[in-house]
């Protein structure tokens, strides 16, 4: 046996001795006779295990050699008070240990830490050990700067009383509490929060590191808060309160409080990254884009093909989808593009494609769904800066849609419903709403987000693609789109309930429309491909406009949409009747003879359509240019005629927008 470890050893018996002559001594003073009885015999018990337990976990004997006597101090209380808490948790716990006196115990706890301190201050004595280290300064020149998270308080108050009642109408069947029940309350807050500040649980520094590190003041606080908690209850005689309603408490609260201490810890380490790219600003910064030209230069060279990529690509795609290949030969001439200019990827990390090269690749494949990249813009603005002109880039996505189809596929109908309903609120919902979206984006980093279609083909317009075609295959929506344009830069897309439309106003001055969102986000960017796609149908709108929300077609058919409309009237850009405010996209359809004489007239909420009720474009080019014209002539009997009959079929005949 080495030295160390006899020292080691000798020193643990001689704590041992002390620990009995305490014990024996108290029960010779209080009862006046060492004589046990069986209750005796198991709280002395309790205190040799406790003693042992404190001594190995804390490695008391080991620590105490070679240092200061003042260093061993602060391990000896630390010591005595964990035998007192272990004592005191043992006896609340087992009810036949509920009789022992107070004075005896607490008195062989007192007198085990006085001998302790004077056997400890003779050893020092004796050994010729450093009473304190000299060198060591009194004062901290600099002391860390503790920040309070105050939000993380409120929360643990507020789980404390919701966790007490909730446990408390579990075991009683009620919310209301047994007679004294809310003294605990009281002294419970009193723990948590002495034992919370006291091991800086609530400190933002804890969160700088590692999750271990943010949650160990967590446990250190909940372990010193039953200990404290088993003191008040011996001390104080409180064994009427139910054990298991405080003591579960306890440990419910710290369950909560590791989830609570992840989301803030993840949040803090990856909930502030950078904004997605939706302004002019924002795209020239990426991009380095500097004129408002959106049109793409022309190649001034095309490279030859050395080896086309169409053999390696049908390897490539052999195991994943054959229907894939299919569609992407169908759409592109796959015998001009070569292999090296080709770029195979599934990932849905914005930084492995930042290593591409830039301004290479004809053909940008990316197997990964696009649901799970956490910023659809600047992912879809590097993809674009490493194309070529009018290269393709073949994405995939799990849209709205297709989830729908692939959980009542999976699953019996209503529970398909249910379980896509909660999927909805949180994927859909929870990313949108405020401070609720912060904590989404912490949990999943965005991963598996519900987006639609219209969203996803929106964010491609708004970044310079165009889409050439879309398929479905097994619930996931696969699109090729091409690089066709410089991204938007004039636009700054509206993502809340209130969406902002550019139009055509009087003197083809460009206004903002405000109307309650019946649209998907980034749909106003769409209505070039859906007239490429639908066309028009009746009434001039586009059929089959999958643009518009289940909710949207509800509000169109009830005009609630218009109702922000009414803050552009008290400006004075529309007025209640007259042509519908258009975009330039959608007026470049009229005649020009029409568009001229837009011009000359306010556009208004409701429209000559109400009045005519027109089926197809020419219809509704002729009533606008009727109405327009009488209006000219003579404007307070046409807007009387005109809005007599768009009141009599909205209201009568039932006449709604679709």
């Amino acid at each position: 046996m080495s030295k160390p470890v006899r020292h080691n050893f000798m020193i643990g018996l001689i704590d041992f001795f002390l620990l009995n002559v305490a014990l024996f001594s108290v029960q010779l003073i209080k009862r006046g006779s060492l004589e046990l009885s069986n209750i005796y015999m198991a709280l002395f018990v309790v205190f040799y295990l406790a003693w042992l337990a404190v001594a190995l976990f804390m490695r008391k004997f080991r620590k105490i050699i070679g240092k200061t006597f003042f260093d061993s101090l602060v391990l000896i209380i630390k010591s005595n008070m964990a035998i007192v808490f272990i004592v005191s948790f043992s006896i609340v716990l087992w009810a036949q240990l509920t009789a022992v006196s107070r004075m005896q115990t607490f008195g062989a706890c007192g007198a085990f830490f006085l001998l302790e301190l004077v056997g400890f201050l003779f050893f020092y004595i004796v050994s010729g050990n450093k009473f304190f280290d000299k060198q060591r300064s009194g004062i901290k020149d600099k002391t860390a700067s503790i920040t309070t998270y105050h939000p993380l308080v409120f929360i643990d108050a507020v789980l404390l009383i919701a966790i007490f009642i909730g446990i408390n109408y579990i075991k009683r069947g009620s919310f209301s509490l047994p007679p004294r029940y809310d003294q605990m309350i009281l002294i419970l807050y009193g723990l948590l929060f002495a034992t919370s500040f006291i091991v800086k649980k609530y400190d933002k520094n804890n969160f700088n590191s590692t999750y271990t590190t943010a949650i160990g003041p967590c446990i250190k606080a909940t372990i010193i808060m039953g200990a404290a908690l088993s003191v008040i209850v011996f001390a104080l005689r409180l064994f009427y309160y139910s054990r298991l309603h405080l003591y579960s408490t306890i440990v419910i609260l710290f369950g909560f409080e590791i989830m609570v201490y992840y989301v803030y810890y993840a949040y803090r380490k990856r909930g502030k990254l950078d904004e997605d790219i939706e302004t002019a600003d924002e795209v020239r910064a990426v991009l380095d884009i500097a004129d408002q030209d959106r049109h793409l230069p022309e190649e001034k060279s095309i490279l030859p093909v050395k080896e086309a990529v169409e053999i390696k690509l049908k390897y490539a795609l052999e195991f994943f989808s054959e229907t894939l290949f299919d569609f992407i030969k169908k759409n592109i001439d796959l015998s001009k593009i070569d292999r090296n200019h080709t770029a195979i990827m599934s990932t849905d990390e914005i930084e492995d494609i930042q290593n591409l090269d830039e301004n290479r690749h004809c053909l940008f494949i990316n197997l990964h769904k696009t649901n799970d990249v956490r910023w659809f813009n600047r992912y879809f603005l590097h993809v674009y800066s490493k194309m070529k002109p009018k290269g393709y880039f073949i994405g995939k996505a799990h849209t709205i849609g297709t989830r729908k189809k692939y959980y009542l596929d999976k699953y019996p109908k209503y529970i398909a419903k249910l379980i896509y309903c909660a999927n909805f609120i949180w994927t859909r919902v929870c990313p949108k709403l405020p401070y609720i979206k912060k904590i989404y984006f912490t949990i999943t980093r965005g991963r598996n987000r519900m987006v639609s279609k219209a969203e996803i083909f929106g964010r491609l317009y708004f970044s310079g693609f165009k889409v050439v075609d879309e398929l479905e295959i097994e619930n996931r929506l696969f699109f090729i789109a091409q690089k066709v344009k410089k991204p938007s830069l004039n636009k700054n897309p509206s993502y809340g309930p209130i969406v902002r439309l550019k139009r055509t106003g009087f003197n083809g001055k460009m206004i903002t429309v405000y109307k309650f969102r019946t649209m998907y986000p980034y749909s106003e960017f769409l209505q070039e491909y859906i007239y490429e796609q639908n066309y028009l149908k009746k009434g001039g709108k586009f059929r089959d406009d999958f643009r518009i929300t289940g909710w949207g077609k509800y509000m169109r058919a009830t005009w609630f949409d218009e109702l922000p409309g009414l803050y552009n009237w008290l400006k004075g850009d529309l007025k209640l009747f007259g042509v519908r405010p258009l975009s330039k996209q959608y007026l470049a359809l009229y005649t020009k003879e029409l568009q001229e004489l837009r011009k000359k007239v306010v556009p208004g909420l409701v429209p000559p359509f109400y009045a005519d009720l027109p089926d197809t474009l020419p219809e509704i080019i002729e009533s606008e240019l009727r109405y327009i014209k009488s209006y000219l002539k003579a404007p307070l009997k046409t807007q009387a005629r005109y809005t007599w009959k768009s009141y009599k079929n909205i209201i009568v005949n039932g006449a709604r927008s679709h």
